[in-house]
C-alpha cells in the first residue's frame, strides 16, 4: 500500500498557501454550522412568536370584554355601596339589579412562561422582545389582584339578602371588601387599555366586544348568567 507522504514545506509561500487552505476550511465549516443554527432558531422563534401573539390575542378579547362590562360591573358596585348606606341608617335596603361573584376576566401567561424557560426568547428581535416583555410584565400582579377582588365580591354576597341586625363593625368590614373591589376595577381598567395599546404596537388587532356576553352578564346573575353562556356556547 502508498502512503503519500505531506510535500515538505520549502518556502514561506507555501507555508502560508498550507494556513490558508487550513483557515479556509475550518472557515467553511463555522459558516455551514452558524447556517444550520440560524435556521434552527429561526423557526423556533417564527413558531413561539405564532404561539405567543395568539395567548395575546386572547387576552385582548378578555381585556375588551371587561371594558364592555365595566359599567354594568361599576353599577353593581354602586348598588353594593348604596346597600350598606342603608343598612347602616337602619332603613330597608334596595335590591341588586344582577349580582355576579367576581369579575370574568381570565389571565393565563402560560406560553409566555413556557418560552422563557426555554431561552427562546433571547434569540428574538430586541424591539419585539422588549413590547412583549412590558405586556406580560404586569400579569402576575394582575391576575393576583383580580383574585383578591372576587374573594372580596364571595364576602359581598351576603349583601343579596341581608340578615336581620347586620352590626356596625361587620358593615364596616364589608365597606372595607367594597373599597378591595373598587380597587381592582380601576386597576383592571387601566390595564386593559394600556394592554390594548401594546398589542396594537406588536400589530396585533383590536377584537370586538362580544355583545352576546356582555347583554347576558349585564341582565342576569350568576345563577342564570352562566348556563345562559353554557347554552349560547353550545349553538352552532
Amino acid at each position: 500500500m502508498d502512503i503519500h507522504k505531506p510535500k515538505p514545506i520549502h518556502t514561506r509561500r507555501d507555508f502560508l498557501k498550507e494556513v490558508g487552505t487550513i483557515v479556509l476550511g475550518v472557515s467553511i465549516a463555522l459558516a455551514a454550522e452558524q447556517a444550520v443554527e440560524y435556521f434552527h432558531w429561526r423557526n423556533e422563534v417564527a413558531v413561539a412568536r405564532k404561539e405567543l401573539r395568539a395567548e395575546i390575542a386572547g387576552l385582548d378579547v378578555a381585556y375588551v370584554r371587561h371594558i364592555a362590562l365595566s359599567p354594568c360591573i361599576s353599577r353593581q358596585i354602586g348598588e353594593a355601596g348604596a346597600i350598606l348606606d342603608s343598612l347602616q341608617s337602619g332603613k330597608t335596603p334596595p335590591s341588586f339589579t344582577v349580582f355576579h361573584h367576581g369579575s370574568p376576566l381570565q389571565i393565563r401567561d402560560s406560553d409566555w412562561q413556557s418560552e422563557r424557560s426555554s431561552q427562546i426568547l433571547t434569540h428574538f428581535p430586541r424591539a419585539e422582545l422588549a413590547l412583549m416583555g412590558r405586556f406580560y410584565s404586569d400579569l402576575p400582579g394582575l391576575s393576583a389582584l383580580v383574585t383578591e377582588g372576587n374573594t372580596a365580591w364571595s364576602q359581598l354576597s351576603i349583601l343579596q339578602n341581608p340578615p336581620p341586625g347586620l352590626g356596625t363593625a361587620e358593615i364596616a368590614r364589608l365597606r372595607g371588601e367594597l373599597d378591595r373591589v373598587r380597587q381592582m376595577e380601576y386597576v383592571v381598567l387601566l390595564n386593559a387599555h394600556r394592554m390594548l395599546k401594546l398589542s396594537e404596537q406588536m400589530g396585533i388587532a383590536r377584537p370586538q366586544p362580544d355583545a352576546v356576553f356582555t347583554k347576558l352578564f349585564c341582565t342576569m346573575s350568576d345563577d342564570k348568567f352562566q348556563p345562559a353562556m353554557i347554552q349560547a356556547a353550545a349553538q352552532p
